[in-house]
C-alpha cells in the first residue's frame, strides 16, 4: 500500500486502511467503518473493539457524524484535486486508473485488480486505447469538415437573413416609387378631364343662357303686344282711330323658335370606357418586359437597374450572399423566369457594351465553377470580345459571326417545340445564328457582361385585341405580342 499521510492515516479505518465509509464510534471512542465492523463482529462471534479489546454491549451502533462528514469533505477535495491535474481516480479506492481491464472493458485502479477482477486479463491504457483512436479520428475528421459546413451554411444564412431584410425594404421603396408615378399620371388624367368637362360645361352653360335671354325678350315682346290688342279691343273709336298701326303690331314676323341638338353635357364621351381609354394611354407609361434579370441570380459585380431590365459592370463588387441561385463564376445573371415549351423572344440593346454574352442556359448549369458558354456545358450563346461576335460551338471550338462589329440590336428567339435558338441583328434584321439542341430542362435566359456600360432589355409593343375584347368582355383578356417597339 502506497504511504499515506498523517491525515489520511486518522481518516482511515484500522480494519479495511481505507477512508471511513459511513463510520461509526464505539464507547471505548475507537472508530470503524460500520460494515467492517460488523463483518469482524460476525466472524469472531465476540462484540469487542478490534483495537482496544474492550466489550460492547450495544446493539446500535451510532454514527461519528464529525468524522463521516470530515471524511467526505475530504474525497470531494481529492476528487478536486485528481480532476484538476487530469488524473483519473478509482472512485471507490481513490486511487489512480492506471489499468483496463480487458473482461469488463472498463479502467481499474490496482486494489480494483486485487478484489474485483481477480484471474482477468490487463494492458495498458495506451494500448488498449490504440485501436480505437483510428476510427475515433475518423470521426474526429469527419466531425471537422461538417462543422466547417455547417458554419459556412451558418455564415450564408446569416447573409441572407440580413439581405432578405435590405431586399425587403429596397423593393418597398421600388414599389411605392413606381405607385407613385402611377398616381401622379392618374391625378394629371383626371385632372385634365375634369377640366375638359369644365369648359364643356362653361360653353354650354354660356349659349344656352344666351338662348334664354332671347326667348324672355321675345316673351316680353309678344306679351306686350297681346296686351295692347286686348285694350283696343274694347274701344271701337280706339280701335279704328289707327287700324292700320294695330294690323301691323297683331303680326309678330319673328320665326318661332326651335330647340338645339347637343345642348347637354356629352356624358357618354366623358364616361364611356373610361378606365380602359385610361389604361391604353398608360402603356407608354408602362412598358411591358418580356424578360426581366433575377437579381438573387445576379453575380456581386453586376449593377442592376431598378427595373430589373438593364446591368453594367459595377466598380466594385456588392456585399450579397452567396445563396445557391447565385452565378458567381462569371459577370451574368439569369433571367427571371425558365421556359420549358413555347416560343419566347426578347431583344437586348448592346451598342454600349464591348464583353458580353448573350444566349440562354439550361436549369441546372453550374453556377459557382467557371465553364465556357457552350452547349456541352448546357449553354446556347453568342457573344462580343472587343470588335468580334462569335458562336460559342463546342469546349475548343467557335464561329466567328462578325468583325469590326457595330451591332446594336439583338433578338433571341427560344423554340422549345422546335428545338432551335435562334439570334438576330435587328439592325438589318438578319440571321446571325442559329443553335439546334434537344432540349430537356428548363431554359433561362442568359446575360453576361463586363463592361461599365449597360446591357439593357428593350420593352416590347403592347396591343389589344378587339374582337377578344368584344367576346371576352367579362373576363376583359388582354394579349400581349413580344414584338419591339
Amino acid at each position: 500500500m502506497n504511504s499515506l499521510s498523517p491525515l489520511e492515516q486518522d481518516l482511515s479505518c484500522p480494519i479495511c486502511c481505507q477512508i471511513f465509509n459511513d463510520p461509526v464510534i464505539l464507547t471505548c471512542s475507537h472508530s470503524f467503518c460500520r460494515t467492517c465492523l460488523q463483518s469482524t463482529w460476525k466472524a469472531s462471534y465476540r462484540r469487542e473493539c478490534p483495537v482496544c479489546r474492550q466489550q460492547s454491549s450495544e446493539d446500535k451502533l451510532p454514527t461519528n457524524l464529525a468524522l463521516k462528514n470530515t471524511c467526505e469533505s475530504y474525497r470531494q477535495q481529492r476528487r478536486k484535486d485528481d480532476s484538476d491535474s487530469q488524473v483519473l481516480v478509482c472512485t471507490q479506492h481513490l486511487e489512480k486508473l492506471n489499468l483496463f481491464c480487458l473482461d469488463d472493458q472498463k479502467l481499474v485502479c490496482v486494489k480494483c485488480v486485487s478484489q474485483d477482477h481477480l484471474s482477468h486479463s490487463f494492458c495498458s491504457i495506451s494500448k488498449a486505447a490504440s485501436p480505437h483512436k483510428d476510427k475515433i479520428q475518423a470521426h474526429l475528421d469527419n466531425l471537422e469538415k461538417k462543422l466547417q459546413v455547417v458554419k459556412m451554411v451558418k455564415d450564408i444564412s446569416d447573409q441572407e437573413a440580413d439581405h432578405i431584410k435590405c431586399q425587403a425594404r429596397q423593393t418597398e421603396r421600388q414599389i411605392k416609387k413606381e405607385f407613385e408615378k402611377l398616381h401622379q399620371f392618374l391625378r394629371e388624367e383626371e385632372e385634365a378631364r375634369l377640366a375638359t368637362l369644365k369648359i364643356e360645361e362653361e360653353d354650354k352653360t354660356q349659349r344656352m343662357n344666351t338662348k334664354i335671354k332671347e326667348l324672355d325678350y321675345q316673351i316680353i315682346e309678344i306679351s306686350a303686344r297681346i296686351k295692347e290688342l286686348e285694350e283696343k279691343l274694347k274701344d271701337d273709336a280706339l280701335f279704328l282711330q289707327d287700324f292700320r298701326g294695330t294690323c301691323e303690331r297683331a303680326q309678330y314676323r319673328e320665326p318661332d323658335p326651335e330647340l338645339d341638338s347637343g345642348v347637354l353635357i356629352d356624358v357618354a364621351k366623358h364616361l364611356g370606357n373610361l378606365s380602359y381609354r385610361v389604361w391604353e394611354k398608360m402603356k407608354d407609361l408602362c412598358p411591358y418586359y418580356p424578360v426581366i434579370f433575377d437579381p438573387n441570380t445576379a453575380n456581386p459585380s453586376l449593377d442592376l437597374t431598378d427595373d430589373l431590365c438593364g446591368l453594367s459592370r459595377s466598380a466594385v463588387d456588392f456585399q450579397l450572399p452567396d445563396n445557391l441561385e447565385r452565378m458567381m463564376a462569371y459577370s451574368s445573371v439569369l433571367g427571371s423566369e425558365g421556359f420549358s415549351s413555347g416560343t419566347h423572344s426578347w431583344e437586348v440593346d448592346v451598342e454600349d457594351s464591348t464583353m458580353w454574352i448573350l444566349g440562354v442556359a439550361e436549369e441546372s448549369v453550374s453556377r459557382k465553377d467557371p465553364q465556357s458558354a457552350v452547349p456541352d456545358n448546357g449553354y446556347c450563346c453568342i457573344w462580343r470580345n472587343d470588335d468580334v461576335v462569335v458562336a460559342g460551338i463546342s469546349k475548343s471550338s467557335v464561329q466567328t459571326l462578325m468583325k469590326n462589329s457595330t451591332l446594336r440590336k439583338v433578338r433571341v428567339t427560344l423554340s422549345w417545340t422546335n428545338g432551335q435558338v435562334n439570334f438576330y441583328n435587328m439592325d438589318n434584321n438578319t440571321s446571325l445564328y442559329s443553335f439546334s439542341y434537344t432540349f430537356t430542362k428548363k431554359m433561362y435566359p442568359y446575360f453576361y457582361n463586363d463592361y461599365k456600360a449597360p446591357l439593357k432589355i428593350l420593352p416590347a409593343q403592347v396591343s389589344v385585341n378587339q374582337l377578344q375584347v368584344y367576346r371576352e368582355r367579362a373576363n376583359s383578356n388582354v394579349s400581349v405580342t413580344s414584338s419591339s417597339k
